[in-house]
């Protein structure tokens, strides 16, 4: 029998496990008709966003400086386990090999996901003897993350 729960009046204010937040890869051949593709295995997925700082400090700032937001970047670090036959991992192994941009798609929990592409700046593997294989990789924005937008509704799982 299935259970229902109560849930609570004001969900946005309940924590989100990082577990539940996914990377997604364009393993398609276009950015209209993205097909998304799990990257597999992951532990996590950090996403940076900062700004240059430009110092806008002047004469009269009464001796305090001054500090204005310069060109923005963004960038994801990820770290998955090995799974040998994981196409998003083969995929992001060729890319970096191929020195080619990746779209890139980070999904949150309520399915809404930011998109962007990115450059493949770091990507190693670990094979630590008492642990398990992992990836590590640097994905560097080229260009804007979108603004969060909501799932796309399909016949399909929206992916």
């Amino acid at each position: 029998m299935a259970r229902t729960y109560a849930t609570p009046t004001n969900a946005g204010s309940v924590a989100q496990a990082g577990k539940d937040f996914l990377i997604y890869l364009n393993t398609g051949t276009t950015e209209a008709n993205p097909t998304w593709t799990l990257l597999g295995g992951q532990r996590s997925g950090d996403i940076n966003r900062k700004a240059d700082s430009i110092d806008a400090s002047h004469k009269t700032s009464g001796g305090w400086k001054a500090s204005l937001a310069g060109l923005r970047e963004w960038s994801i670090d990820l770290e998955s386990v090995v799974l040998l036959d994981d196409a998003g991992a083969n995929f992001l192994e060729d890319a970096f090999n191929d020195g080619q941009l990746v779209h890139v798609k980070f999904e949150y929990p309520n399915k809404k996901y930011r998109t962007g592409w990115a450059a493949i700046t770091d990507f190693s593997l670990s094979t630590k003897y008492d642990d398990v294989a992992t990836i590590k990789g640097t994905l560097s924005g080229n260009g804007p993350l979108s603004e969060l937008q909501a799932p796309v509704v399909s016949g399909g799982d929206g992916h």
